[in-house]
């Protein structure tokens, strides 16, 4: 238990942070702060891709603020894990199969095909923020997993890996 701070009631209990509320909480900002500096890029060549990376920066630095005063209510850490799953399948479909309704990206190299991955042969233009942000945000999922009640941790990994299989098999179907 913690002291109780000036203002706080006196039957108000404060719980103190875990290691691992401090580590989700560094690395959402980490991949907000990520998002936020690759933002200004995107807005040259598509105005809608800049726009996404503020958004998606603001909302993960707010999601590490709200992880400070209230990282036991399950389904914010809930939110936390799917949001950023889907970030994150968001980011291997444009550098694997591209995204569709998608304006020509100079920046990537070669030539552009609506429907069509934006990188030529994969994922060949991937960078070191790409690939810092992207370890950063599978490091939160692993985090915020482990944050929930163990029936909670079970029932969320098994749909991960629901998900994981389905992408899985529907890789080997477009081969």
């Amino acid at each position: 238990m913690v002291p109780l701070l000036r203002g706080e009631r006196s039957g108000a209990v404060r719980r103190r942070r875990t290691i691992a509320v401090d580590a989700a909480i560094v690395l959402s900002a980490a991949a907000a702060l990520a998002h936020l500096v690759v933002a200004p890029g995107h807005f040259t060549w598509w105005a809608t891709a800049g726009l996404f990376f503020v958004v998606l920066g603001v909302a993960q630095l707010l999601y590490s603020v709200v992880l400070i005063r209230f990282s036991y209510d399950q389904r914010l850490v809930q939110a936390g894990i799917w949001g950023t799953v889907g970030v994150i399948l968001l980011y291997v479909a444009s550098r694997t199969v591209g995204l569709p309704n998608t304006p020509p990206v100079p920046i990537h190299g070669g030539r552009w095909v609506p429907g069509r991955s934006i990188l030529a042969d994969g994922a060949k233009h991937v960078g070191p923020l790409d690939v810092f942000t992207l370890v950063a945000e599978i490091l939160l999922v692993v985090t915020l997993v482990s944050m929930l009640p163990a029936r909670s941790r079970k029932r969320t990994a098994n749909g991960l890996m629901w998900i994981g299989l389905a992408l899985w098999g529907t890789s080997f179907a477009l081969l």
